[in-house]
């Protein structure tokens, strides 16, 4: 798959996920193209896992390489990473992390404000202490903010308030 296609494939996977979510979808995307590689990556290829999201206690996961940042250093390392089945169910399992999990409360609550979602989520999500810079140049160098501000009016966390998810 080229950028163009990663692009488009991953805008409808937001998209669907924000529907729901209320994450800006044009950040999501730079996201994944981020983490991916625009899909060239061999978890995304192999395990349609776009985030580097790591494996829970009962998921099917996938082994691989990987550099984490500690006190500012990469270490590499080896991790378990989750396998999901298609793109459209990883882009929901991200943002139904990021609206459950309690280290992601500032970053919901600036849902609405995708610069300011990017720095919030961003503190937790990665230990690369560049990724948030990292993203919103992959964000705003490929046009994704266009995503977000065609919907700037989308109430934020819709389906997800009080337990709600995607299924």
């Amino acid at each position: 798959m080229n950028k163009e296609e990663f692009i488009a494939a991953a805008t409808a996977a937001a998209q669907a996920s924000s529907a729901t979510s209320g994450f800006p979808p044009g950040v999501t995307v730079a996201q994944a193209a981020l983490e991916s590689g625009f899909g060239g990556s061999e978890l995304s290829r192999v395990a349609n896992n776009y985030f580097g999201i790591k494996v829970r206690p009962g998921g099917e996961a996938i082994e691989l390489p990987t550099v984490e940042y500690v006190d500012g250093a990469p270490v590499h390392s080896t991790a378990r990473f989750a396998k999901y089945a298609s793109m459209a169910e990883c882009f929901a399992d991200r943002d139904r992390m990021i609206a459950s999990l309690a280290a992601y409360s500032e970053a919901r609550a600036a849902a609405r404000d995708p610069e300011a979602f990017v720095h919030a989520f961003a503190r937790h999500w990665a230990t690369d202490p560049s990724y948030a810079e990292k993203l919103l140049e992959v964000y705003r160098g490929h046009g994704l903010d266009r995503l977000d501000q065609q919907r700037a009016g989308a109430l934020p966390l819709a389906g997800f308030a009080k337990g709600g998810g995607v299924s």
